[in-house]
């Protein structure tokens, strides 16, 4: 594997729920279609998942952004549609409670992708 397919937090929440927005749910066909030609291509696909506790309205980032989402266990931060159902065995799911994540830009450097 040389190249990598990242989806971003493409969860219930972000399409639907209380930061979903018109039209995203329209973005579910175009994403299988890459995950498809990623994984017949022997190339990695990646997801990642906004997560957070019941108690996010007091973290730091629910004091900036006052809007329950994608909490742990509810249905808004299961990966939305029938991009949540292609996600398989050997499929790395980073979930990550903050907006960056150094575990997957560590697991990115140690693979060392192309693209």
């Amino acid at each position: 594997m040389t190249k990598v397919l990242i989806v971003v937090d493409y969860q219930n929440d972000f399409v639907t729920g209380s930061l979903g927005f018109e039209g995203a749910e329209a973005l579910d066909d175009i994403i299988c279609e890459k995950i498809k030609r990623y994984s017949e291509e022997g190339e990695a696909v990646i997801y990642t998942c906004d997560t957070h506790t019941d108690g996010y309205l007091a973290t730091s980032e629910g004091r900036r952004l006052p809007v329950e989402h994608c909490i742990r266990g509810t249905s808004g931060w299961e990966i939305y549609g029938k991009v949540g159902q292609m996600v398989g065995r050997g499929s790395a799911v980073f979930r990550k409670d903050t907006f960056g994540c150094l575990a997957l830009g560590n697991y990115l450097d140690e693979m060392q992708y192309k693209e």
